[in-house]
């Protein structure tokens, strides 16, 4: 039997909501609890303490008890963020209700048991929004059921051969892969998959549904975090492995180089896992917003995907893309400016949702000279880049949310190649801080022209890119090592004043008129002192663009960055 109007009406979800903060206590008891064990096994009974038969086997016994706790800890943290996902679409679609009955046009009743009586219009309108409601809310339901049934252990045999049917679809969904569905394919199928053998395939195959564009981003957050936490702790144990080594070989240097790596990687991994635990709260009053994990990758640079808020429930989607030097090592500040973006985005409009995405799912230049100069690493982020876009269209519940592309920096051009390439299913861009976009001209990108942003504040170094002059500043630079930093600004400074203005690295200018495009207000926050540090200073300025906190906005380009993401761009400057 389906949930009733008037059970969900009437609904008091704190007491769910509570059961699950219950869930998440006891996995951080239970996590504590193993890290209590790890430290009698290597430091109250380690090797250097006891030793012999005997010692191996308790300390054997000890790892797989810690083992057990892990992975029980992980089970109540899943149940958790089940019911936390469930208490969210029933309040909503409970908030939603009720505006539903506050609106009814004048004529038209509801009694307790919505029904309504009025005119056959009226009533044929207010009976299709409150059934999707209450589908809506059925299906969060169900879906909670079959995860907490799943993860307990607790399914009768029709549900245990659900979950069963649904690993047996891995093959099926790995050949649809295989063929490059689209992510409105992917989409289709998942949507027609029963609640347990979405679990089924979920709890058996995570690595499968993590990073495909198409699928609820709550399903990707689910299988990236089980994903993240199980490297986590192999790499754990290969670091313990490895400094067992080393205190038998201190001398090994090969050794030490591999330790080094395995903790560079695992102090990357569990700075994203703890950026990401906590939902990002808006100050000064604003909400609260969980945090999504779409996708991450450790190999090399490394890659995160990191959504602040849900897409699928968005009015608005915000997708920010970082430029040179983004990587798995400084993710939070990537995030951080995403974080800023939904809340600029929510005291702009503090009556729509909007989810604000950092998307470094390409692998970005490391250094300006010479890899940003190269177009390579946007060519290679631009099929990925589209499918994520069309992958953002295919999870809308209601098919009508409003994305906007934002590239910063070297972000720009890969968006704009991305555009050029590739297609970009999204209503508007925002370019910042571009040295060229791919393109010559808006009207390139796929969109209407119109709908294409961009904003470069006075001071930004990266006005400077430009074919003709980018050797004379870098001359200037090299000889700003013999005459000081003065010596280098000047020689550079020449040759912009010299250049064609139009004309950067990577395409045409888009804030100049050649371009086509919409120009937006930015300012140059950051200014230091001297002529000694004017070089520094127009350096500084290219990262000035997200300044401020997460109360009411004072930045410029944030205030107009939000008017664009929400839709209101009447308010641009």
């Amino acid at each position: 039997m389906g949930i009733t109007y008037g059970a969900l009406r009437d609904a008091d979800f704190g007491p769910l909501a509570a059961v699950g903060e219950q869930w998440r206590a006891q996995a951080g008891r239970m996590e504590e609890r193993e890290s209590e064990l790890d430290d009698l096994r290597r430091r109250q009974i380690g090797e250097s303490q006891w030793t012999g038969t005997v010692a191996e086997e308790v300390r054997s016994r000890v790892k797989l008890i810690g083992d057990d706790t892990v992975e029980r800890a992980g089970e109540c943290r899943r149940i958790a963020a089940a019911i936390e996902d469930a208490v969210a679409v029933f309040k909503d679609r409970q908030e939603e209700l009720l505006e539903l009955l506050a609106s009814v046009p004048e004529g038209l009743s509801v009694d307790a048991d919505g029904v309504a009586t009025g005119e056959a219009a009226d009533v044929a309108a207010f009976e299709q929004r409150m059934d999707a409601i209450l589908d809506a809310v059925a299906e969060a339901d169900e879906t909670l059921h079959a995860a907490v049934a799943a993860i307990a252990g607790t399914t009768d045999a029709g549900e245990r051969a659900e979950l069963a049917a649904g690993v047996a679809l891995a093959d099926d969904f790995q050949d649809m892969l295989d063929r490059d569905a689209s992510p409105a394919e992917v989409n289709a199928w998942w949507d027609g998959l029963s609640p347990f053998e979405q679990q089924g395939l979920l709890e058996a195959r995570p690595e499968l549904l993590a990073q495909v564009d198409g699928i609820p981003s709550g399903i990707r957050d689910d299988a990236n975090r089980t994903l993240l936490e199980g490297e986590i702790n192999r790499r754990e144990n290969e670091i313990e492995a490895v400094e067992d080594r080393l205190a038998a070989d201190p001398g090994n240097e090969d050794l030490q180089k591999r330790l080094a790596d395995l903790q560079g990687t695992q102090e990357r991994l569990t700075g994203l896992q703890s950026r990401i635990e906590e939902p990002y709260r808006i100050g000064a009053g604003g909400p609260a917003l969980d945090h999504y994990l779409l996708g991450y990758s450790s190999a090399e640079d490394g890659r995160a995907i990191v959504a602040i808020g849900n897409p699928d429930e968005a009015d608005n989607v915000s997708v920010l893309v970082p430029g040179t030097g983004a990587d798995l090592g400084n993710v939070g500040g990537s995030v951080d400016r995403a974080g800023l973006m939904a809340a600029d985005a929510y005291w702009a409009d503090p009556d729509a949702k909007t989810a604000s995405v950092l998307w470094l799912g390409y692998d970005a230049p490391d250094e300006v000279v010479p890899h940003a100069m190269d177009k390579q690493y946007a060519e290679d982020a631009a099929k990925d880049l589209s499918s994520f876009a069309a992958g953002m269209r295919a999870v809308d519940e209601d098919g009508s949310s409003h994305v906007t592309m934002t590239g910063h920096s070297y972000g720009s051009t890969t968006v704009g190649i991305a555009a050029r390439d590739a297609g970009l299913d999204v209503d508007d861009m925002v370019f910042v801080g571009s040295p060229g976009v791919g393109v010559d001209s808006a009207a390139d990108l796929g969109i209407p022209p119109d709908r294409v942003w961009a904003t470069r504040n006075e001071e930004d170094i990266i006005g400077w890119a430009r074919e003709d002059t980018i050797g004379t500043v870098l001359g200037g630079g090299g000889g700003g090592l013999l005459g000081g930093p003065v010596g280098g600004l000047i020689g550079g400074a020449v040759g912009y004043f010299t250049s064609d203005h139009d004309d950067l690295i990577h395409g045409t200018d888009p804030v100049s008129d050649a371009f086509g495009g919409r120009t937006f207000r930015s300012d140059a926050t950051r200014d230091a002192d001297g002529i000694e540090e004017l070089w520094k200073d127009n350096v500084e300025n290219h990262s000035s663009y997200w300044d401020g906190d997460n109360g009411h906005p004072r930045n410029a380009a944030r205030d107009n960055m939000a008017y664009i993401v929400t839709g209101q761009t009447s308010g641009v400057w």
